[in-house]
């Protein structure tokens, strides 16, 4: 092991945690040292003899500078209390957790202790995301669509928490703008949550934005539109692509027998630099552990996890 590696161990080998361990044993910053699941078979997940392997993460927890936390939402605050105030950085899947003062107790934890507390908001490390924030010049209208088939994995959060709270998250952060007003409407599909939502936000600086997830759909579709001057520029999530649209010029033909329309417009595609965002995600939570900042953005997750709850509320979810 190279002294400059930094040694890490993953709580849940679950759908999320096997991709986390998959980026962690072909990392050269990283030294997976233990993981643990209740299941024997999430724990077969990993072939490396040198991984130790425990239905109980404290037989290991006391050798590693760092934990990766993929267990389900509701044992979230629990665990992860536990590894911060034992002095372990943390990368902590999303949603944070089930209740914002529990949100606030980790990051003063995380604060008192000096150690890190990253919350796994994996889509704000796609390229395009990264592109995109150097181009968007006060947006007026966003649009977003989050969508894909149901996962009974997931039956236990509601779509805003499990999709919709990365659209959130990227959209807050692109306005800049405290939120003034919410609409909301939700359906329930395969679960006694919500699976459908569309959510109208409007912001103090006038702008606004339409967000629509779900996972009772037949397509995986990841994509947003943003409206701005001079610009409309449309992101897929899922293909990391960006392509930038700007009018040119539009006429009007009347003739005898119909009516023609006629537009022209230029469309440049941004060359966006396409990485795995969990491998991004894991080297940023690695870096900040290495230079001793960049710990925690307790802003900007407590807000969007805040939006989530609310529109939650607003759903009679909670």
């Amino acid at each position: 092991m190279k002294k400059n590696m930094i040694k890490l161990g993953i709580i849940g080998l679950g759908h999320m945690g096997g991709y986390h361990a998959s980026v962690c044993t072909s990392s050269q910053n990283v030294d997976l040292v233990g993981v643990a699941d209740p299941h024997e078979s999430n724990l077969q997940k990993i072939k490396a003899a040198t991984v130790i392997k425990s239905l109980d993460y404290t037989t290991w927890i006391d050798s590693v500078d760092g934990v990766i936390i993929a267990v389900p939402t509701q044992y979230h605050y629990e665990i992860a209390k536990d590894c911060l105030a034992r002095g372990k950085h943390v990368l902590l899947e999303k949603p944070l957790t089930k209740e914002i003062y529990q949100a606030e107790d980790l990051f003063a934890t995380a604060q008192k202790v000096g150690v890190a507390l990253h919350v796994g908001h994996v889509e704000r490390f796609n390229g395009a995301v990264q592109e995109l924030k150097k181009i968007i010049d006060k947006p007026y209208m966003i649009e977003s669509h989050r969508m894909g088939p149901f996962s009974p994995r997931v039956q236990k959060d509601s779509v805003i928490l499990d999709l919709m709270i990365h659209d959130l998250d990227i959209i807050l952060n692109l306005v800049g703008s405290p939120v003034k007003s919410l609409n909301v409407q939700g359906k329930k599909v395969h679960t006694d949550s919500c699976d459908i939502a569309i959510v109208q936000l409007g912001f103090e600086n006038g702008a606004i934005a339409n967000i629509v997830s779900s996972r009772a759909s037949q397509i995986k579709k990841r994509t947003m539109a943003i409206h701005q001057e001079n610009a409309f520029i449309q992101l897929d999530f899922t293909t990391q692509d960006i392509s930038i649209h700007r009018h040119g010029s539009a006429s009007v033909q009347v003739g005898t027998d119909q009516l023609k329309y006629k537009q022209e417009a230029t469309i440049e595609h941004l060359f966006v630099y396409k990485d795995n965002p969990l491998k991004l995600e894991v080297e940023h939570f690695v870096a900040a552990i290495k230079a001793g900042d960049n710990l925690a953005n307790p802003e900007q997750d407590i807000t969007a996890l805040a939006l989530t709850f609310e529109i939650e509320k607003r759903l009679g979810l909670r």
